[in-house]
């Protein structure tokens, strides 16, 4: 079997379609061999170059003093590749070929990070970004997963209620929860006019995101995923978001993975 045969995969299914129950990552041992790596890192086995990472660049971002985002700390510590001309930021690999005698060298699995934590990054600069967009208001999440956003909201000081239809014993996308959780279909948005309505990578080509949106009667939208034709939502959502709102601005500290071009937007609501 060939070198790139024995390249790790993603699970079955992909990202639109169930698998079975994940088991969570460790974080510090993922830590642990990232570390490794880097007391002697290896070449990339195209360029001949040693990777960069996150840590230590102008794109680190500082945890806040007394809180905690394991993710984030495992985001900064993984390989990055090569900036394109289209894209000048960082973009974190879970995976490279190296010049070494591995030849593939596989830190973790992206599906499982996803899984443990959440589909979109969540970087520290997020959560200020967030916060001063929403400028004291709370806000409600549809499809809140394991809930590690709304975690990272909450240690910043933002009311969060946070909303799950599915208990994690049947929930094949989570591998654990992170913060509370209240269990009520996606349309709970329409009891909290008040609050900022936050969708994070909602599923591929499932209505709920649309759902969400068309009962909300608030007039901030906060959404990080992938845009219209990417790997989240479905038509219906692009089509209210476009005919109903504003785009109001990007996270400029929003990180993504190789290959994944997700943003965090906030948009207002025409009209107010």
């Amino acid at each position: 079997m060939s070198d790139l045969q024995q390249v790790p995969g993603p699970p079955p299914g992909g990202e639109g379609q169930a698998t079975a129950k994940p088991v969570p990552l460790d974080p510090g041992a993922v830590l642990a061999d990232l570390e490794r790596f880097w007391a002697a890192p290896e070449r990339d086995a195209f360029r001949g170059t040693i990777p960069g990472r996150i840590a230590g660049s102008k794109w680190d971002q500082r945890v806040p003093e007394g809180t905690e985002n394991p993710y984030w700390e495992i985001i900064r510590q993984l390989p990055l590749d090569e900036p394109m001309p289209w894209n000048p930021g960082p973009e974190p690999m879970t995976h490279m070929f190296t010049d070494g005698p591995e030849r593939f060298r596989y830190f973790t699995d992206r599906f499982a990070l996803c899984k443990t934590f959440a589909w979109s990054v969540c970087s520290p600069g997020d959560i200020t970004w967030m916060r001063d967009v929403l400028g004291g208001r709370g806000v409600v999440e549809a499809g809140a997963g394991g809930g590690y956003w709304a975690r990272q909201l909450r240690q910043a000081g933002v009311d969060v209620v946070a909303y799950e239809p599915l208990e994690l014993a049947d929930n094949s996308y989570v591998a654990r929860e992170w913060t509370e959780l209240l269990r009520d279909n996606h349309d709970a948005p329409k009891h909290h006019p008040d609050r900022a309505l936050f969708l994070c990578w909602p599923s591929y080509s499932d209505p709920w995101a649309a759902q969400a949106l068309a009962c909300y009667t608030g007039d901030l939208l906060i959404y990080a995923g992938e845009d219209e034709g990417g790997c989240t939502a479905d038509n219906a959502f692009f089509e209210m978001r476009a005919a109903e709102w504003d785009e109001i601005g990007d996270s400029p500290a929003h990180i993504s993975y190789w290959g994944i071009h997700c943003n965090l937007t906030a948009y207002s609501r025409k009209g107010t």
